[in-house]
């Protein structure tokens, strides 16, 4: 997917400066309303970047579309959000953050939430869900809140009817959440492959090597390999996806390790990434879904300790992570995409 092009600098300042409740007896090219513009401008940007919660909200949106669109599952998916909206419900009315087309051409509305608490259930005024799903019905498109459990690093989309009310607020427990996601909807998959995952960085033998008693190495570095399960991978495309794996999947490094020789000098350096638990029989072991690994990564690009440093936006999604060939078979990377389907639902829909 790529993103539509658009004049942000001209066409959003301008829509900016025509919404902003400035003085309306000022023609638009008088000076004193372009001061004041600026003033609020100012006013509002440093209001704004004071607010950690603010800045991880929109930060989190912007996680979202990136992520949905490096999927390459969805046709479309555009900010719905902005703009003047004007309605003649009695009923206050909330629009969501994102239209999606779907593959299949059906449309959906989404709400994207940051939640950062470990232990505590994800809620949200009752009111202010009951504006977005009048909002929804009032465009007959249905509705699913996209929720970040930053602590887990994992999304979530569900339908606002699993959520349980209690005359104020609405909430929802993470493993409830989770077994009722329908992410698989907009491509989101879970990944397996074999361990380990290995980046082997080979000693140049016609240079010195030495390792002291101290465990010290002195090499000078030929290359890289990776390998999957002792296998050497040698194809572009699986070396891009095992490699992003081994970056941003939940898998453990075990750190550097040595591989002496006989005369035990060092003949490379090696990372291992395998994960906590074994499954006995099973043949794989999941190493993360498409959008644990695309947060890991946005995390990494957007985060300093913690605190939101930068908004990344790319104008092609499908460059920042390695989209997984409908057709691929696998040489020595074979992978293993399942598709989590909901659990039954409050819902009759």
């Amino acid at each position: 997917m790529k993103r539509l092009g658009r004049e942000y600098d001209k066409l959003e300042t301008l829509n900016l400066f025509s919404l902003l409740p400035l003085d309306q007896q000022l023609t638009i090219n008088d000076p004193e309303r372009k001061i004041s513009f600026f003033a609020r401008l100012g006013s509002g940007l440093e209001l704004a970047l004071k607010s950690e919660s603010t800045l991880h909200g929109i930060r989190v949106q912007a996680m979202f579309q990136l992520m949905v669109a490096s999927f390459g599952k969805v046709s479309l998916i555009k900010q719905e959000d902005s703009g003047e909206c004007y309605h003649s419900s009695d009923e206050p009315i909330q629009v969501p953050d994102f239209r999606v087309v779907q593959a299949d051409g059906k449309p959906l509305l989404v709400e994207t939430k940051n939640h950062c608490k470990l232990s505590a259930p994800f809620s949200v005024r009752e009111r202010d869900l009951d504006a977005l799903v009048l909002y929804s019905t009032l465009l007959r498109t249905p509705l699913k809140v996209a929720i970040y459990w930053a602590r887990w690093n994992t999304w979530t989309l569900n339908k606002p009817d699993i959520f349980e009310r209690d005359g104020r607020r609405a909430r929802v427990e993470f493993m409830d959440a989770l077994a009722t996601s329908h992410m698989a909807d907009l491509g989101d998959l879970m990944i397996g492959t074999k361990s380990p995952l290995m980046l082997r960085l080979p000693a140049a033998m016609d240079k010195p090597r030495s390792i002291n008693s101290e465990g010290e190495l002195q090499i000078h570095l030929a290359g890289w390999e990776l390998y999957c399960a002792g296998k050497r991978l040698e194809d572009e495309v699986e070396k891009l996806i095992a490699f992003y794996m081994m970056l941003y999947g939940k898998w453990q490094d075990s750190g550097p390790g040595a591989e002496l020789d006989s005369d035990g000098l060092p003949t490379a350096i090696l990372y291992s990434f395998e994960p906590e638990e074994r499954h006995a029989g099973q043949g794989f072991e999941i190493i993360g879904s498409l959008s644990s690994m695309f947060s890991a990564f946005y995390n990494s690009v957007t985060l300093e300790e913690g605190r939101v440093a930068n908004f990344a936006h790319y104008d092609d999604p499908s460059k920042l992570a390695p989209i997984i060939p409908p057709d691929y078979k696998g040489k020595a990377l074979p992978l293993w995409r399942l598709i989590q389907q909901p659990n039954v639902e409050k819902s009759s829909d």
